[in-house]
């Protein structure tokens, strides 16, 4: 009864004004410039990245009007100038999500030309939520500080390795992986038990892959994807998905500014998307159809 609790508390409800958007299905960089564009008072922007061209005019275009913008990123943008700051810390500013008056936008895109067109991404529109991540944005902002952001898991702030590590072992049913970055034994040890108990685990991953040290491990589910970059950072356990920034590492999980979201909502979109991958020719045949 505890486990179950548990994992309710964890499960995000979702809000009727939410909606994802996959580069599978087409360009994300007008949903994004759209967004931008309806700020009225403040607009704040954390990524790792960003200097898609469309994007930075729509920011300097929002900007000119006078409201407050904000801007998180690990690496440079000079660009955009003083509303910039950079993150100088050994960890990684990864979180990737753009929030203003209007809603969030969070995913796994990086606000670049590879993020937002020609990579595999997702990206997700919250109407709700908007006080928790202008409170987590201006934290960092003003003290440098992570503080939580409730009801996504940040890294730094809540134990994200062992939550994931929890929802694997609880699994029943079926684990799908898809990730860009995988180098973390622990899961990859628990994906391979829980697949001898007669689950369905399957992986799917970037070609960065062959670079892991878990590349020389057999796993006859695991697919690959060349080309182009897959970037998707999420899971399918049992009727759950969890997204968001972290790719499954040592610092992705335990060390770097990341989020993750754990929801039972769009299931069936993140469901399509892992089965088009699944399938998707530009990739190895190390899988069982």
């Amino acid at each position: 009864m505890k486990i179950v609790k548990i994992v309710f508390l964890l499960i995000a409800t979702i809000s009727i004004g939410s909606q994802v958007y996959f580069t599978e299905n087409g360009i994300l960089t007008d949903v994004v410039a759209e967004f931008i564009k309806n700020s009225k008072s403040f607009l704040y922007i954390s990524s790792y990245s960003l200097n898609e061209e469309k994007i930075v005019e729509v920011i300097k275009q929002v900007y000119n009007s006078g409201i407050d913008i904000k801007i998180l990123l690990e690496t440079p943008s000079p660009l955009l100038g003083d509303s910039v700051k950079m993150d100088y810390e050994k960890s990684l500013h990864h979180a990737k999500f753009i929030v203003n008056e209007t809603g969030v936008l969070f995913g796994s895109a990086n606000f670049t030309k590879s993020g937002l067109e020609t990579g595999f991404n997702d990206v997700i529109f919250f109407e709700n939520y908007v006080e928790q991540f202008r409170k987590l944005f201006l934290s960092l902002w003003n003290k440098g500080e992570v503080v939580g952001c409730q009801p996504f898991l940040v890294v730094g702030y809540d134990n994200v390795e062992e939550k994931i590590l929890d929802f694997i072992s609880h699994a029943r049913k079926r684990i799908y992986v898809v990730v860009y970055a995988f180098t973390n034994k622990q899961i990859f040890t628990l994906l391979k038990y829980k697949e001898s108990r007669g689950l369905d685990v399957r992986i799917i991953t970037d070609s960065w892959f062959i670079n892991s040290n878990l590349n020389e491990i057999p796993n006859r589910n695991l697919k690959i994807i060349f080309k182009p970059m897959l970037h998707h950072k999420f899971m399918i356990i049992d009727n759950m998905v969890i997204l968001g920034s972290a790719n499954f590492t040592l610092n992705g999980l335990n060390k770097n500014f990341e989020m993750i979201y754990i929801t039972d909502d769009f299931l069936e979109e993140y469901l399509k998307i892992f089965e088009y991958l699944w399938r998707f020719e530009s990739g190895n045949n190390n899988f069982k159809d």
